[in-house]
């Protein structure tokens, strides 16, 4: 439901801020003033919510109380309001446009250790009286009245209920006190502090970890009891949360590090096993049917769609995180189009995109006849190339035919010179390369001219590898010979590895 193009938040914030009763509040969310009187004397009652369950990736449930007609409205009406007053610290990820669960892993990734905090019951533990409270203080400075309509409006059984759109900015704004003592004992101890929701995470490249963030834990390797800092329990302590102590863990250097559910030792990454599982979600589908296969995975009564939301909302996840053009992600939409042909148009799009070719060989026009040398050497070896002479037809569009070719291609080969970074086409193809390839660390291989500079020209790639291209001096055939060989290799180990 969106909102009406002639509501503006702004307004609205400031009409409330003056208001004095229930008619005042509704004609500020232009409202009728009977229709959210009858809400407020039933926010309780379960007249205006819908409660269900919904299942958690991880496995269990998570109940959700979904707002129904008016009070949803109102509900909408306000979450844009609270919008205007929030302004979100940059340490929060949770629940703020342009953040994620992603920037968040992204934070900590490569750090020698990392420690892991839960709020208990993050939206339970807050009730209506800590919801009128924000709503009398100097942030929002509502009058008393005004601040109990909005709270009974904003709460559900004495908690921010899940399903609610003013909840999420108000279990934000409710824990800024926690993330104040937080950040301050993380800039003390030089420490990454970071929260998505209720998920806390400290970390640090250096290998002390300060005793005002961890006393001691045991054993010390596997899993372990984590006795916590007295500054860090007092800060949960004075700001009236508690910590889940079952999932308080600390990560060190070596083991596996995980961070809002992405393992973070290099750069965020989905588990194996979660791939594997969805593999097998898939091939359910695709052997017992979608009826079937929602009654093994998601449960005994659940219907296909549900099912295949399920499978689309973890599709949609591992793109997210892996990036487009990743192959696993390429492998598992070819597989879901064949457990279920109507899959959403991106689905469809990306089971095409599953790789044809080994390496796309990138070269301005100049040096072709050069790189064109290294290209036969490599079908001879039986590599797969995109080399644009040989790989578009008469007719095609150049341009969506190379944007294919990358995507389609396991490996991107740029030949660097003098003329290839005078060129915008080329320097096209290369900026796309890096994007598609953000997350796939080594799947970019340069080949450089003997007389070239990497870093005064892309410094980008300034600290990846790269083999150099004869000078006029050496042995042409031999070194093509080694380029070639390496790029065979590299070749055959992606193969291997899908």
């Amino acid at each position: 439901m969106g909102l009406p193009n002639h509501f503006d938040p702004a307004t609205a914030h400031l009409l409330i801020g003056v208001a004095h009763s229930v008619q005042d509040v509704a004609g500020a969310l232009m409202m009728r003033p009977g229709g959210l009187l009858r809400i407020l004397k039933n926010t309780e009652t379960g007249e205006y919510y819908k409660t269900f369950e919904i299942p958690k990736k991880r496995g269990g449930t998570r109940t959700i109380d979904k707002p129904l007609r008016g009070l949803a409205m109102a509900q909408e009406r306000f979450a844009a309001v609270l919008l205007e007053v929030y302004n979100p610290k940059p340490f929060v990820h949770g629940y703020v446009s342009g953040r994620s669960f992603l920037s968040n892993a992204q934070y900590h990734q490569r750090q020698r250790w990392i420690l892991n905090i839960d709020i208990e019951d993050f939206f339970g533990s807050i009730g209506f009286a800590r919801i009128r409270g924000i709503f009398m203080s100097k942030l929002f400075g509502y009058n008393d009245r005004v601040a109990t309509i909005l709270a009974r409006i904003c709460t559900y059984q004495d908690r921010l209920p899940q399903g609610a759109k003013t909840s999420p900015a108000l279990a934000n704004l409710i824990a800024h006190n926690l993330d104040k003592e937080l950040i301050a004992l993380a800039a003390k101890e030089n420490l990454r502090f970071s929260r998505y929701a209720d998920d806390i995470t400290f970390s640090s490249s250096s290998k002390r970890i300060p005793r005002t963030l961890i006393k001691a834990w045991e054993p010390e390797y596997g899993d372990r009891v984590v006795e916590l800092g007295e500054r860090l329990e007092e800060a949960f302590r004075g700001s009236s949360f508690q910590i889940n102590r079952d999932k308080t863990r600390v990560q060190l250097f070596g083991e596996r590090q995980v961070v809002t559910g992405l393992i973070v030792n290099q750069c965020p990454n989905v588990w194996r096993k979660d791939v594997k599982r969805l593999r097998m979600k898939l091939y359910s589908a695709k052997k017992y049917g979608l009826e079937q296969a929602a009654s093994l995975w998601i449960g005994l009564d659940a219907k296909p769609e549900a099912f295949w939301s399920h499978v689309e909302g973890w599709l949609g996840y591992i793109k997210q995180v892996r990036g487009e053009g990743d192959p696993v992600l390429s492998k598992l939409c070819k597989q879901a189009m064949e457990a279920n042909p109507k899959s959403s148009d991106w689905i469809q799009e990306h089971a095409h995109m599953i790789h044809q070719f080994d390496l796309f060989l990138s070269h301005a026009s100049e040096d072709k006849p050069r790189v064109k040398k290294l290209h036969d050497k490599l079908v001879v070896l039986g590599v797969k190339v995109f080399f644009d002479q040989s790989s578009i037809s008469w007719g095609d569009s150049i341009v969506e035919q190379i944007n294919i070719g990358l995507m389609k291609s396991n490996f991107f080969v740029p030949f660097l010179s003098n003329t290839f970074a005078e060129k915008g086409w080329t320097n096209r193809e290369l900026n796309s390369a890096i994007s598609i390839n953000i997350n796939r660390k080594g799947r970019i291989l340069p080949i450089c001219d003997h007389d070239f500079h990497v870093g005064r020209n892309y410094p980008l790639l300034a600290d990846i590898l790269y083999e150099s291209w004869p000078g006029p001096d050496a042995d042409e055939e031999a070194k093509l010979n080694e380029i070639a060989d390496k790029l065979l290799a590299a070749a055959e180990k992606a193969k291997h590895s899908q």
